[in-house]
C-alpha cells in the first residue's frame, strides 16, 4: 500500500527489479509514470485503505489477475503535521487512527483471508522510529502512538497466524529522504506537509552539513545517525524484501529498525 510515495516507491522498485509481480495499492497517483523494472508486472490500482469496499475491490482484482498474494507490505500511513499534545483535536485523532490503524487492520484482514487459503504468506508493517523513541515522536504523539499500535499488532498476529504458515513482521524506518522531488506522489507528506520541506532541500542540507563537518556529535545539522548518511527509500525496500523472502522463513513477530543506528531498540 502507498506504493507511489517516497518509501513506497523504493519498496516497489526493489521488488520489481527482482522480477516480482507488484501491485501498487495507493489512493494517489505517482508524479511520473512508472513501469516494471524487471520481468514481472507492475499494476497500479487506486485504493483507499480507509474504505473497506475499496480494499475488497482491489483484493478481488489481484486474485483474479494473479491467483495469489504472497506478500503484503502495509506502507500507507502518515501523520497530520507535527501536532503536539496541546494542538491535537478530535479530528486529528480520528484521521490518524483511521489511516494508520483502521486502514492497516482492514487491509491485513482482507489479504490474510487469501493467504490462509494458500497456507503461506508474509505481512510486513511499515511503522516508524517515532514509535521506538520518545524524542523521535514528541512532535507528533498521535502518529507515534498509532505506529506503536502496529508493533503490538505485528506481534499478536505473528502468534495467531504462525500455525497457518503466515509470517508477520515490522520495519521501523528512521529519517528517509527520496533522491529527488519527483520520487514522491501527490499524497506524499513531502507534498502535503510544507513544514517538512522537499527532498531536494533535504539532500542539499545534507551535502552542506557534510562539507561543514559535524563535530563528532551524535546528532548534527544534517540530522544524521551514527552511519552519517541519509536513509533512502530503497533501504526500507531491502528490509521488506528480506521479510517477504524465504531468507526470513524462520522470522516472525520481529521489529527491524532501519535508521542508520539512530534508534537501537533493545
Amino acid at each position: 500500500t502507498g506504493g507511489n510515495g517516497g518509501i513506497g516507491q523504493g519498496i516497489v522498485d526493489v521488488f520489481s527489479e527482482r522480477n516480482a509481480n507488484v501491485v501498487v495499492a495507493d489512493f494517489a497517483p505517482p508524479l511520473n509514470e512508472r513501469a516494471s523494472l524487471g520481468a514481472g508486472e507492475l499494476v497500479d490500482i487506486r485504493t483507499d485503505i480507509t474504505d473497506r469496499a475499496s480494499i475488497d475491490a482491489m483484493v478481488a482484482q489481484v486474485m483474479e489477475r494473479f491467483g495469489r498474494i504472497d506478500a503484503l507490505i502495509n506502507n500507507a500511513g502518515r501523520g497530520e503535521g507535527m501536532k503536539r499534545l496541546a494542538d491535537v483535536t478530535q479530528d486529528t485523532i480520528d484521521w490518524i487512527l483511521d489511516l494508520n490503524v483502521n486502514g492497516t487492520v482492514n487491509m491485513t484482514q482482507a489479504v490474510v483471508a487469501e493467504m490462509r487459503k494458500a497456507g503461506s504468506g508474509s505481512v510486513v508493517n511499515i511503522t516508524s522510529a517515532a514509535a521506538l523513541s520518545g524524542p523521535a515522536g514528541q512532535n507528533d504523539p498521535m502518529y507515534a502512538g498509532a505506529k506503536g499500535f502496529l508493533h503490538a499488532f505485528t506481534k499478536s498476529l505473528a502468534a495467531d497466524l504462525g500455525p497457518a504458515g503466515i509470517r508477520v513482521n515490522s520495519v521501523a524506518p528512521g529519517w528517509m529522504v527520496p533522491e529527488n522531488n519527483e520520487a514522491t506522489s501527490e499524497g506524499s507528506f513531502w507534498n502535503v506537509m510544507p513544514i517538512m520541506g522537499k527532498p531536494d532541500q533535504a539532500n542539499a542540507a545534507h551535502e552542506e552539513a557534510l562539507r561543514e563537518g559535524f563535530g563528532g556529535a551524535p546528532t548534527n545539522p544534517g540530522n544524521l545517525p551514527p552511519l552519517r548518511k541519509l536513509g533512502r527509500p530503497r533501504d526500507i525496500g531491502y528490509a521488506c524484501l528480506y521479510f517477504a523472502s524465504d531468507a526470513a522463513a524462520y522470522s516472525t513477530g520481529q521489529v527491524l529498525a532501519v535508521g542508520g543506528g539512530g534508534y537501537m531498540p533493545g
